[in-house]
Formats: structure tokens, sequence, C-alpha cells
């Protein structure tokens, strides 16, 4: 019969994490792991991970090692609570990284239990909402009551029988990875197209008319005022749009439940996420599927309404999709290392060639139809079988 053990006695060491200060060239100081290095997998994000300077001895008190388990403990949404966690492979020691302030690394005594196990155990806890019942939230901020978490117990077989579970559920998660890469394809696939179609927007080699997007698109509409206090709406948080730009609409509120000076958008907005690294990864969605035809939720999205008889949705987004058009966002992003956002000026002072409309339209079908191709994916049949296979494991 498996024992069960406290969290606490697993782990052989509790590292906090490191904030420190600005590194202005981003290329001196060590590599910051932040939650939004975080994937839905449990893998680190290693792209866009930034560089902070950090004093020597604390390098060495808290690098990260092969084995390693990053908690979230500060942060979370509504959707999203906090406790998520990702697992250190190899990668974390071909450089120096620390975790930041908002995240713990828990560090797993070997001789009591294998790491990715735990690893699993609390990805579970998570996935089942379980970290949920044990946040606290202070001014806006979600925090996990670590000393309840720790003393939480987990089932414990012995270390063979727990490499054999560790061994079926790194199967199941490299295919949900996999996938999850193919389905990335499509979005690179649709970058090219719209090259194909329209030509670089940086060269006019189509000879269309050189505009200003603003032109051609309303940028950060204000909140309609016929819309009712109790009318339901779907508020859109940063964590609810995926890097390839699907859009998770179930989270369903009153526009009365949602703070002053949120974000307001309609059916077929384009939203473009203006703040690092969001912005970076290239995290944006057609706002589509609202309730009521209604969105509403995080300032971290500029809002680009298309312009009837004038431009398409699917052409708006994916041209802010480009590496090009992120790279000149960049650029001209203001605020500290840590703030900068993507100012509406540049969108509004933003040129290029615009195709005309019949030929937008055109190349929305054409998204379309790779769109089906994308979602008729097992992806999602596969998480259904992780987490069924997580709760067998450890329910």
């Amino acid at each position: 019969m498996n024992k069960s053990v406290k969290f606490k006695d697993v782990f052989e060491d509790l590292i906090t994490g490191e904030w420190g200060n600005e590194c202005s060239d981003n290329k001196n100081g060590v590599f910051i792991i932040r939650t939004t290095n975080f994937t839905n997998e449990g893998i680190i994000n290693f792209e866009n991970v930034i560089k902070r300077n950090i004093s020597q001895n604390k390098i060495k008190e808290k690098r990260l090692k092969e084995g390693d388990i990053i908690i979230e403990k500060s942060g979370g949404t509504d959707k999203t609570p906090v406790g998520r966690v990702v697992y250190c492979d190899k990668e974390i020691e071909s450089n120096i990284y620390l975790c930041n302030n908002f995240t713990q690394v828990l560090r797993v005594n070997r001789t009591v239990a294998n790491p990715k196990y735990i690893f699993y155990y609390m990805f579970y806890l998570h996935m089942k909402g379980i970290t949920k019942l044990l946040q606290s939230k202070t001014t806006g901020i979600r925090n996990l009551q670590m000393n309840s978490y720790l003393n939480m117990k987990c089932v414990s077989p012995s270390l063979n029988e727990q490499k054999k579970i560790v061994y079926i559920l790194n199967k199941v998660t490299s295919l949900v990875q996999l996938k999850k890469e193919q389905i990335k394809k499509y979005d690179i696939i649709k970058q090219s197209l719209f090259i194909e179609m329209f030509g670089d927007p940086w060269i006019n080699n189509k000879n269309y008319t050189i505009d200003k997007l603003k032109n051609y698109c309303i940028l950060n509409p204000l909140k309609e005022k016929n819309i009712k206090k109790d009318e339901l709406c779907s508020f859109i948080g940063m964590a609810s749009i995926t890097e390839n730009g699907d859009i998770n609409t179930n989270n369903i509120k009153k526009f009365l439940e949602v703070s002053k000076g949120f974000t307001y958008f309609l059916e077929n907005d384009v939203l473009f996420a203006k703040i690092t690294p969001c912005m970076e990864n290239g995290k944006g969605a057609i706002a589509q599927n609202l309730c009521n035809g209604i969105g509403a939720g995080s300032t971290e999205f500029h809002v680009l309404r298309p312009l009837t008889n004038k431009s398409n949705p699917y052409w708006l987004y994916i041209l802010t999709t480009l590496k090009h058009f992120r790279i000149l966002a960049e650029k001209n992003m203001t605020g500290s290392a840590g703030q900068r956002r993507v100012p509406i000026s540049f969108l509004e002072n933003f040129q290029l060639p615009i195709p005309p409309i019949e030929l937008q339209e055109n190349f929305a079908k054409k998204v379309q139809q790779i769109d089906k191709s994308k979602y008729a994916s097992d992806y999602v049949k596969l998480i259904f079988i992780q987490n069924k296979i997580l709760n067998i494991f450890f329910s």
C-alpha cells in the first residue's frame, strides 16, 4: 500500500526568487525565469527570458539545477489560479538561470522522491483547482499560502514505481507538446500566405496605396454608452489568449463586475498585446464567439476595430503577428524595463501599403480554411487523455 508524505518532507531546499537590478544592455547579468515563461504543459519557454543584474553570492546560492520545480506563488487570474508549476530539464544548466520573486524553487530530495514525479503531482493539483483553495488576495494580487501547500500530503509509492509513472506521463506530455508544435506551423503558413498574396509590407512591390493604419481601423474604441451594467460579456485576460491566437471566451461576467479602465471590444475586433514579453511572443487574437458579441478585460491589449469595406480582421491580425511588425513595435516601446508598452501612437502613425478589400477578404477565406485544419487536430483529445492519466495516478 502506498504511503502518504507531506510535500515539505520531500524537498531538501526551498529557494526564494530574485529580481535584482535592471540590466540595460541585456548582455551582462543573468537570465531570470518569470511566470510569463511558464507554459500550460509545465515546460519552460526559454524565448524572451529577461536578464537582470544579480550579485554573485545570490547566483551561487540560487542558480537553478536540473530537476528543480518552480512554483508560481504570486500572480494568477480569475480563470487561472496561482500555483502553476514548471519543471527544469537539462536546458536549465546550459546557462545561469534564476527565478524571479513571484516564484519559488522547490528542490526535491532524490533519496525520498523522484523530482519529475513530484512535479507531475503538483501539476495535477493545479489542474484540479486545488491551489485555488490555498490562495489569498491582496491589492489585486493572488498569493499562494505556501505553508499550507507544503503541509499537504501526496501519495508516495516506491522510487521504482514513481519512475514508471514518470515514464508514462513523459510519453503523453511529449505527444501533447509535439501536437502543439504542429499547430504553430499552421500560424507560420498563414504568415507565409500573407507575404505571398500581399508582398512584403515594407517593400511596396504591389503598387498599393500607402496610408496610415489608423485610416483603416478604429484604435482603442471607447466603451459604448448604451451597454447595460447588468449585461453579460466575455471577460478576456492575457492568460485567456494563447501564443497561437486561440481565445478562451468561457469567462462570463457582468459589466458591473468589470473593473474601471478595462479594455472594451466587439466581435471581430483585433486584440494586440502591448506589453513585454507577451508582445514579443506574438500574443493577440481576433475576438470571436463573445457572449452577446461583447468583450471586456485586460488593459494590456490595444484594440483594432476594422472599418467596414476598408479592412478585414484576418488581414489586420496576421499583419500584427509578423515578426518585422513586432520588431518595429518593440523599438517604439516606452517605459521601464519591466513595464514596457507599445504606445498607441505607434499604431496611429504606422504606414504600409494597403491591399484592396476584395483581396483581403479572399485572404480571410483561405485563413479560415487553414484554421479548420488547425482545429481538426487531436490536440484537445490528447489533453483530455493526459488529464485522465493524471487522475488515475494522483486522485
